[in-house]
């Protein structure tokens, strides 16, 4: 693994948080790499006691774990049990901010719609790295319909799991994943909104199944 960049000295926590979680979410920590205090002091520049605070923080989130009873935190590993819950809480989630898109804020639509053109100009750019967070804040700004804060932070804590089972999967093909918010969205616009859930259903089904065939029995 690459050292990491030596940080400031101010809010060295929320620092070394938003550095680790980031390589964790893209893959440069892979599932499992343990993260020894000790190491993590070294990469980061920082004092153990900050370590042991800033890998709580990441445990909090979901994003690194205990292997055992006095084993170092690692980056966590998604299974197949892990991938199918998250998977069915990421539909009904996503779900109710179909049903919601009637009654939705003006605002909410509309955030839904640039999300996809954000996606659309990182499809362009070929910015393979963007690509994912791009299409994660598309199904997020469907929940955000509902106008729930902490169904929307629940959801994004969904995606950063699965972003975690996904790493190892690649990316599905840009303008595929485009040509399906459209369709998704046109049929919300249509009022059709129960073959719109079904057209989502369809596409998480997919998804899932695609990372079900790569993971461990």
């Amino acid at each position: 693994m690459r050292p990491a960049n030596k940080l400031k000295q101010t809010s060295l926590v929320d620092q070394a948080v938003e550095q680790l979680r980031g390589e964790i979410i893209d893959g440069s920590l892979a599932p499992g790499t343990s993260l020894p205090e000790g190491q993590v002091s070294e990469w980061l520049g920082i004092a153990r006691p900050t370590v042991r605070e800033v890998l709580l923080r990441l445990e909090n989130e979901g994003l690194v774990q205990r292997q055992g009873r006095g084993v170092a935190l690692a980056v966590t590993r998604i299974d197949r049990a892990d991938v199918v819950e998250i998977y069915t809480a990421r539909f009904h989630l996503e779900t109710a901010g179909a049903r919601a898109f009637s009654t939705a804020a003006p605002q909410d639509r509309e955030a839904l719609e640039q999300s996809v053109e954000a996606l659309e100009s990182g499809v362009a750019a070929a910015d393979a790295r963007s690509q994912s967070r791009l299409d994660s804040a598309c199904h997020t700004a469907v929940v955000a319909l509902t106008g729930s804060r902490k169904l929307v932070v629940l959801h994004k804590q969904l995606l950063v799991e699965a972003r975690l089972a996904t790493l190892a999967a690649g990316r599905p093909d840009g303008e595929i994943v485009i040509a399906n918010h459209r369709q998704f969205i046109d049929l919300l616009r249509a009022g059709e909104i129960d073959a719109a859930c079904d057209q989502l259903k369809q596409r998480m089904d997919v998804a899932m199944e695609r990372l079900l065939r790569i993971l461990p029995e």
